[in-house]
Order: structure tokens, then C-alpha cells, then sequence
């Protein structure tokens, strides 16, 4: 039985040490945030809406049941002829790496998927035709219906040079009907280099620690308008909050699986990520 019970310790002690190893080679692979939109603020955020074909149906924000998004019908008492463009800000890609995009789709009724595309030389206003864009579609899952929300899946954006602008293309007509689509949580990622460091943020927050069951920093400028996110390693959104404030902040940690996440803090222009574990 001695015998047994050592072997069985042994065995526990070599879990666990593989999965502290694991944790912290998570932990180097964490991911720089490009962007990161919710629509929370019941506008379009970041992204241009844009009609190439109709004038009544187009994107605009929305919610339903507390959760927000960028949504277009192309329904308005029958089918109607649209296409019409999402389109990000300038993503300056070329000191990056690796990057994904991943966002949050619902659908219902019937009619074509949206078509997702990236531009290299879209002049990042105005009409959207007049560029190149390249299809990167293949592969993105999308909703079965029902306006049940599902994750599109990583969108492989490490193609991608210098200056680039990603954009979602809906289309409706008579021929082909039209979908009710709702987009969210737009996050673009990367594990390369990135040239935003943590000293660009570090004059406005301190460097985050967990302390039981909460996230711990502080604001050290007053008036500073802060958005913070938390987000798991295979680029999941967990959750974001925005908010003014002044002093200590905290955030629990209580409802999150235990794990390795990365914490982003955007203020004015300035970002940066920090890695914890739970």
C-alpha cells in the first residue's frame, strides 16, 4: 500500500509540474490586442459603414437582450438590392506578426454569409470599391440561425502588410434573399512583435497583480477615460468594461475558470497588455 501511495504521489507531482509548465508557456505566447470592438456604446465604434448598392437598409448598431452589436437586414417589406461594407480603421500591420481576427456572428431567414475581406491600399474613406480587397471568408465559421451567436474561428491575417483595413461585405437581392446579420466582438490579435510596449500605458495605470480573486491596479491620472478587457489565450473575449476613474481599481476574477489570461488597458491612444494567471 506504501508502495502504491508513493507511486500515485509521484504521478500527482508530475501533473502538476507539467501543467505549472503548461500555464507558463501560455503565458509566453500571450497576444497583443490590434483592436477590439462591442459596439457597447450603441454606435459603430471604430467601424465605417459604407452602402455600395441601396439607401434604406445599412449597418448600424443595435442590442438585444444586453448584448450589443453592428447588425444589417437587407428586409424591408420584401427583399431588397443591397451591399453594404463594415469597415475597420487603419491597422498598421507591418510591425506586427502573426495576427487573427476572430468575432462573434448571429444570422436568421435565409440569403447569402457575409463576406469578410482585407485591403491594402483602401485610401480608408469614401468608396470601398475603388480598392483591392482579398477575400479571407474560407474557413470563418458562421451562425447556423436562429440568431444563435457563435466564434467565427482564428482568421489568418499574417498575409497581411503595411497599412491594411478589414472589412464585413453584406449582400441581399431578390436572387439570392438576404440574412439578418448581427456581428460582435471584433478582436484582431497578434503574437508577433509589436511596437506598443507596456511603458506607454504604465504613465497612466500600474502594472496589474492578482490578489484574492481580484485584478489589482491603479489610475494614477485623473480623468483618465480607460477601457479594459480581459482575454483568454485562444483570443475569447471575456470581458470589457468601460470606465472613468481615479485611484485603485479592481476587478474580480471569481466568475473566471482558472487559467492564463492577458489584461488590455487602452487609454487616449495608449494600449498595453499584461499577462496573469488565475
Amino acid at each position: 500500500n506504501n508502495t502504491l501511495n508513493l507511486y500515485n504521489m509521484i504521478k500527482y507531482l508530475q501533473l502538476v509540474t507539467l501543467s505549472l509548465c503548461s500555464v507558463f508557456a501560455i503565458s509566453l505566447q500571450a497576444q497583443d490586442t490590434l483592436l477590439y470592438e462591442n459596439f457597447d456604446d450603441s454606435t459603430l465604434g471604430q467601424f465605417m459603414a459604407f452602402s455600395e448598392v441601396g439607401n434604406g437598409e445599412i449597418w448600424m448598431a443595435s442590442d438585444f437582450d444586453d448584448r450589443f452589436f453592428a447588425q444589417i437586414n437587407g428586409f424591408n417589406g420584401g427583399i431588397q438590392d443591397n451591399i453594404d461594407w463594415l469597415i475597420s480603421p487603419a491597422l498598421d500591420m507591418s510591425i506586427f506578426g502573426d495576427e487573427t481576427l476572430t468575432f462573434d456572428n448571429s444570422n436568421n431567414f435565409n440569403g447569402p454569409d457575409l463576406e469578410v475581406l482585407v485591403s491594402e491600399d483602401y485610401d480608408g474613406s469614401g468608396d470601398p470599391t475603388t480598392a483591392t480587397w482579398t477575400d479571407i471568408t474560407e474557413g470563418v465559421i458562421f451562425s447556423p440561425g436562429g440568431f444563435e451567436f457563435v466564434s467565427s474561428g482564428p482568421v489568418d491575417l499574417s498575409m497581411v502588410n503595411g497599412t491594411a483595413y478589414i472589412a464585413f461585405r453584406y449582400t441581399s437581392n431578390l436572387d439570392v434573399e438576404g440574412k439578418w446579420y448581427q456581428v460582435d466582438d471584433i478582436l484582431i490579435t497578434s503574437n508577433g512583435a509589436s511596437s506598443t510596449t507596456d511603458l506607454e500605458i504604465t504613465n497612466v495605470v500600474t502594472k496589474p497583480y492578482v490578489s484574492n480573486e481580484n485584478l489589482l491596479f491603479s489610475v494614477l491620472e485623473s480623468g483618465q477615460e480607460i477601457t479594459v478587457s480581459i482575454t483568454s489565450m485562444n483570443g475569447t473575449m471575456t470581458r470589457i468594461a468601460h470606465q472613468q476613474v481615479f485611484g485603485n481599481v479592481s476587478l474580480p476574477l471569481i466568475d473566471l475558470p482558472t487559467g492564463a489570461y492577458v489584461l488590455v488597458i487602452q487609454s487616449e491612444g495608449r494600449i498595453g497588455s499584461f499577462k496573469f494567471v488565475k
